[in-house]
């Protein structure tokens, strides 16, 4: 049974505008069809990615533009292979 931590913080929640500016991690990874772990590690990764709002990591919209271009190109030689 997943606790209330888990349902708040790590499931990926449909964001109130797709096309928004800002989004949090949770949004983000709903947007982005990956999970919010995975998220969350390339992040950590990729520092230049993710900035904050108070305490809260939010990505905007140039970092989510770009961790679609990275994805799509390893995703792309796999399917090559």
């Amino acid at each position: 049974m997943p606790t209330a931590k888990y349902e708040k913080y790590c499931v990926a929640v449909p964001p109130l505008d797709p096309n928004a500016d800002v989004m949090t991690i949770q949004e983000s990874a709903y947007v982005l069809k990956c999970s919010v772990s995975h998220l969350y590690r390339v992040l950590r990764a990729n520092p230049k990615l993710r900035s904050r709002s108070g305490r809260r990591v939010v990505m905007n919209k140039a970092a989510r533009d770009a961790y679609y271009r990275m994805n799509q190109g390893s995703k792309r030689l796999a399917t090559a292979a």
